[in-house]
This record gives C-alpha cells, structure tokens and sequence, in this order.
C-alpha cells in the first residue's frame, strides 16, 4: 500500500468547494466514474484515493489551499505538553489557536477542514459506487467497510477539532453547492454515524496480516470505535455511552478478538523506521518519500510530519518542542522521556542537540527526528505516522476498569504499560559513538508500587500515565477536554481567559439542542470563514 496510492482525477479535484459552472464543464478525459467501478482493481484504486489525504499538512492541496495543518498543532502544542517552537513569528496563527484568539482566517485551519472533507466526499462517492459493482459481493462489502472506516476517521477529527460540522452519507450535488443547503449537524448526530461505520467496518474487514500493510482492518476500526466512546464519555455524551461498553469493547481487543497485538518489547523502536508497522502498532499513515517538494501538488505520500518537528540543524524547522511541564511528569529512571522529550546536549542519531533561536524550551520531538539519510526539507520523508497503538487499548481498558470498579485491573494494566517502559533502551544514536545504535538505559525498572491501589488517587495515575506513555502524540488535547481540565490547565499555565476558552466552547448553557448532554466544556476552533460563507452554515461560538 506504501507505494500503491493511485491519484483519480475525478476525485481529486471535484470538493464542496466546487462552483456550478465548474460543475457544469464537460469531463476531459475518457474514464468516467462507472469505469473505476466496473473490477476490483479499479475500485481498489478509488479506495486508495481516499487514504490519499491524511498525509496532507505541509501542502498545497488540488483546490489551491496550503499550509502547515497538522493534527499535532490541536493535539499537542494546544495543550501544555508542548509550545510552538521556531522563532515567535513563524506561523503566528499556531500561538492564536492555543491562546484562542484566532479566528475564521487562520490558514492552519483550511487544510484540517479541506482534507477530511476530501476525504469525506471520495468515502461518499466509492460508497454509492459500490452499490451497483458487479463484482464478488465479499469483496464489495470489504470495500465498503474500508471506505467507512476512513470516512469515520475524518469525522472523528472533524467533530473534536470544530464541534458540530456538516453532515452526509452520501456525495454533495451540483445543487445542493449553488443553494448553499448545509447546516451544522449536532455533535451527538455525527458521532452516532462515526460509530456506524466503525461498527460496521469492524464487523467486516479482516484482522490484520490478510490485506496489504497499512490498510485499515478489523483491529483499526474497534480501536478507533473505542477512542469515539471514550471522548463521547467525557463531552457529549447524548448518545449514552456507558463505560461498561467501553470495558467489554477493549477487553474483546485484548483478548484477540480483533487480531493479535502485543505491546513492542523496546518503546525506543516503536518510533524508528525500523519499528513501522510492528506488532503494536493498530493503524499508522504509510509515507514514502517521492521527491516531491512540499508545496508541489502529490501524490502526497511523504510525510512533512517530521520535518516540520525536527531541529533545524537536523533536517528541519524546529516546531512543536516539548516544555519541561511535560518533562517534570516523568520518573528519573523513565527512558520514555528520553525518546520523548530529547534535550539539549544528548544526541539523536550520534549528533548533539543544539540551542539555537527555534528552541525556548530546551526539548526537541525525539519521536519525530529525522535520520541524517533523510534531511532534505523540500521533500516529504518516508516515515511513517503512528496514529493508534496497542498501549492505548490497555490504558483505556485501564480507565473503563476504574470506572466500573474493576481496580485491580486497572492496576493491572498500568503495570504492564510500565514495565515495557522499564525494558527500553536509549533512542537510537543516544550514544555519540554508535549512531546506529540502541544503547541500555542502565536505569533500574519502574517502581510499580507507587500505583494507586484505588480511589481518585489511581484516576489521577492513569491519566498521567497516559501523558508519558503518549508524549507528544498528538492525544494530550483531547484527554484534557475530555476529563474536563483542560480550562483550569491551561488558564493556570498559560494566564489564558478562563472565560474566553468558556465563550468558544460547547457547554450546558451553549448547547446546539435542547436535549444534548453536555458532560464536560468542549472547546472548538474557528471554521474556515472561506467555508461558513460558501457552504451557509453557522461559525462556532465566539469566532
């Protein structure tokens, strides 16, 4: 799959954005729609377009929208895990979205609404393709589910990013452009379509190891299925979720149903090219490195992901660099922090790690370093983006046990999270005089004892545990949303308005409908005004 995404025409260019006359031209090219349809093959291709967008972030995309729209600016550096990095006045817009005092304009914002709309509309179109595919029926259905899976993917970034978004199961008509007939739909109501299709995609597709590396699977889709019910729990919750349905859910996956995974022995490989799709990992962005420079139309199969992190004397710009708050979380003897957070002074990939103007915080992305081979930053590299791994299911099957009074297999679960933590090595060139290699720590293992045996004391744990075991993986954000910290930390650590944050969130006395259950403020970002004044739809509250 790494080499196989295939560019369509039709759906790369026709989007929401799209104008009647634009409509109204006569196609080109001799292929239509039906062909693609018409073999497996040919559909196949039509589902790997719709993978095509989510390496999309330092591009300028087919409708002529660019710029820097990564999950990591909302995930990580919107929370106090991390800041923006580079000098203050590269990409102001970044600052704005943490402090909340951006607005419809802000360019990194187009790109996170575009792309999953793309995707969205691509999902839609192979859909209602599918219907009428005169091919193997089991093939169809596993089509299907892939679609829905990557359609449910984009959703679930959309309604966290910006709350109540458009809504549809099926492509957007000519019409329905010119008329501008959209609405906001209610979080609830596009969370109940986000479980649909997961639902339906894990019931469908196979476990991993059947379909080619890097497509979604069985695994994939309950795993993303339990993140939806774990958010939901701690946001909207109007669709009752119960954390019961959260327990059966990940301990179905723990207990294979879903295909075999294990924790990696070394969390220093987990972000190596050489640990890409190992026995952890349940879904990652497969990225190939073309030659295309980063502002070229694509294929957009490399990813900027880790040249926009890494240091500017290593192949990057310095963006997105660890504070010493995240730091501070970690055990001395935690080597997570060191493939984490990687400071001043220690060295990644034999080279040292140096001070410069892009740094005011003393931390680099370890996770997102580039290897020497790789420093060119007018391409995309080929690493691989991981988006969810197996230690996820244990901690949220950790959080559910707490909840529902399974303490000691909370206890449990935590202490296998740290005691993989314990037998990892240093990140790979830690040592100066072996680049290449993966130097023990030295460190003595984790000291299990000091997890909580109950009560707000073991919540309070896991939730930590997730911060170091997921550092700068772009899950912090919604974690804080979700346990409903996030105004209290960020209007402590950063001075920002308790009360602005308050006026761009969804919350019990600023609801989209009378009957939505509120559990816990949720913050939302600016729509592309681009967007509210072409598609007719409402901007988010305060913008």
């Amino acid at each position: 799959m790494k080499y196989r995404f295939l560019v369509i025409c039709f759906l790369l260019t026709f989007s929401f954005y799209s104008c009647k006359d634009f409509l109204e031209v006569e196609p080109t090219t001799e292929v239509t729609e039906l062909d693609f349809f018409e073999t497996v093959e040919g559909a196949q291709q039509a589902v790997n377009a719709i993978y095509d967008p989510l390496n999309w972030g330092g591009v300028v995309s087919p409708l002529g929208l660019g710029g820097h729209s990564y999950e990591f600016i909302i995930g990580d550096i919107c929370t106090d895990d991390s800041e923006k990095g580079s000098i203050d006045a590269d990409q102001i817009g970044i600052s704005n979205l943490k402090n909340f005092t951006a607005d419809g304009g802000t360019s990194n914002v187009f790109l996170l609404w575009e792309k999953h709309y793309i995707m969205i509309f691509r999902a839609n179109l192979v859909l209602r393709n599918l219907t009428t595919a005169t091919f193997d029926e089991q093939r169809k259905l596993q089509l299907e589910a892939e679609a829905r899976f990557l359609r449910a993917y984009a959703y679930f970034n959309l309604v966290k990013i910006f709350g109540g978004v458009p809504l549809f199961d099926e492509p957007v008509s000519g019409d329905q452009i010119v008329e501008k007939d959209f609405s906001n739909a209610p979080i609830y109501s596009i969370y109940q379509q986000i479980d649909s299709d997961l639902s339906f995609a894990r019931d469908n597709l196979p476990q991993r190891g059947v379909n080619e590396i890097g497509r979604a699977n069985s695994g994939a889709a309950a795993a993303l299925l339990a993140r939806s019910y774990l958010y939901q729990l701690g946001t909207d919750n109007t669709n009752g979720h119960t954390w019961q349905e959260l327990l059966d859910l990940t301990n179905e996956f723990i207990s294979g149903a879903y295909g075999s995974y294990a924790l990696a022995s070394n969390y220093a490989m987990l972000f190596d090219t050489e640990g890409e799709n190992n026995e952890e990992s349940i879904f990652e962005i497969q990225s190939v490195d073309t030659g295309v420079g980063n502002f070229q139309l694509g294929p957009f199969v490399g990813s900027v992901w880790t040249v926009f992190q890494s240091p500017q004397d290593q192949g990057g710009w310095g963006f997105n660099t660890p504070n010493q708050d995240l730091v501070d979380t970690y055990e001395s003897n935690d080597p997570r922090r060191h493939n984490t957070a990687i400071a001043i002074g220690e060295h990644a990939y034999g080279l040292p790690l140096e001070s410069g103007p892009r740094n005011q915080t003393g931390y680099y992305h370890r996770k997102a370093i580039l290897h020497p081979d790789e420093w060119n930053t007018e391409k995309g590299s080929g690493y691989n983006v991981r988006k969810i791994r197996y230690a996820d299911i244990l901690l949220m099957n950790a959080e559910a046990a707490y909840h529902t009074g399974n303490t000691a297999q909370a206890v449990q679960r935590v202490s296998e999270i740290r005691d993989r933590a314990s037998q990892s090595t240093f990140p790979r060139g830690f040592d100066p005089m072996d680049p290449n290699g993966f130097t023990p720590t030295g460190f003595a293992p984790l000291d299990n004892s000091v997890i909580p045996t109950g009560g707000q004391n073991l919540l309070d744990f896991i939730l930590d545990e997730r911060r170091r075991e997921f550092g700068m993986e772009q899950l912090r954000f919604w974690d804080i949303v979700r346990t409903g910290r996030h105004l209290d930390l960020m209007s402590s650590k950063y001075s920002i308005s308790a009360s602005l944050i308050e006026m761009h969130s969804i919350t019990t006395t600023n609801r989209q409908t009378e009957d939505q259950v509120i559990v816990n403020p949720i913050p939302v970002f600016p729509i592309p005004s681009l967007e509210v004044a072409d598609w007719g739809i409402n901007q988010n509250p305060g913008y």
